[in-house]
């Protein structure tokens, strides 16, 4: 497993949301139908990217409930639809999960039962419980796809 430890600038980005469920294979289904939806938007409201691109997965628990996050770097003008978000500085725990999307709750499983605690990191879960980010190394179901995880941890 790759990880390190980075210091994050604070940066800001628009995106949109929905609901979670407490069930790691609905939430898998739920994010991927979540996600067309989001990059429909984005052609929508003439945000799409291109090139050197990069895009945003946070869950955060709000009132005792999950909810996820799609997210791309904050643009001059926010369409109506897209929530802005601003993310403070932050020390991170970032970890990759390389393998098809299917497959990230076990690169989770180890970040947050093996790697944080044993090395005695905390996590942060004030604004949001970690991120995912997206770049041109992800596809969606083959064994090369890499996401970064970034979980905020105590200093």
């Amino acid at each position: 497993m790759i990880y390190s430890i980075q210091e994050h600038p604070a940066f800001s980005v628009i995106g949109q949301d929905t609901g979670m469920t407490n069930y790691q294979r609905e939430n898998i289904q739920i994010s991927k139908q979540f996600w067309k939806q989001f990059n429909a938007n984005l052609k929508k409201a003439y945000l799409a990217q291109s090139g050197n691109w990069t895009k945003y997965a946070f869950m955060e628990k709000r009132d005792g409930i999950l909810r996820y996050y799609c997210a791309i770097p904050k643009k001059a003008v926010i369409p109506e639809s897209f929530i802005l978000k601003e993310v403070k500085s932050h020390r991170y725990l970032v970890v990759q999960h390389i393998g098809p999307i299917d497959k990230i709750y076990d690169t989770y499983k180890i970040a947050y039962q093996e790697i944080l605690p044993n090395n005695s990191y905390v996590p942060l879960q004030e604004d949001f419980l970690h991120f995912e980010k997206y770049d041109f190394r992800f596809h969606w179901n083959r064994e090369d796809s890499i996401i970064e995880i970034w979980i905020p941890i105590q200093t």
